[in-house]
């Protein structure tokens, strides 16, 4: 019987730390050219502060809405193909979303 409440415990504790990170801070690049950011799951109209680094360092600072989503266009920046770039957007109520994207490409030269 105890281990059967302990077991329920448990399991009251992992669902709630699973709904948790569903409302998590997100970013995704949604265009390379020029580059877009969207996040959401911040909070209420809170300020953030997204930082690109591609071949240079580029920064906006941006307002989530009423649902705690944004979208940040950096005009001139640009990912190239086969490109490594991060992203990282702290928001000043303590949101962070971080994305760091290090390209697999083909070799460019000759197989066998």
């Amino acid at each position: 019987m105890r281990c059967a409440a302990i077991l329920a415990v448990v399991a009251t504790i992992a669902s709630g730390t699973a709904a948790a990170a569903t409302t998590r801070a997100r970013v995704a690049v949604t265009s390379t050219e020029p580059v877009t950011v969207v996040g959401s799951g911040f909070r209420s109209r809170e300020r953030v502060t997204v930082t690109l680094m591609t071949t240079g360092i580029h920064r906006k600072v941006v307002t989530a809405g009423a649902k705690g989503a944004f979208t940040a266009k950096f005009a001139g920046a640009t990912i190239g193909y086969c490109e490594s770039y991060f992203v990282r957007a702290k928001g000043n109520r303590g949101s962070l979303a971080i994305l760091k994207v290090i390209p697999e490409c083909p070799s460019s030269g000759p197989s066998g």
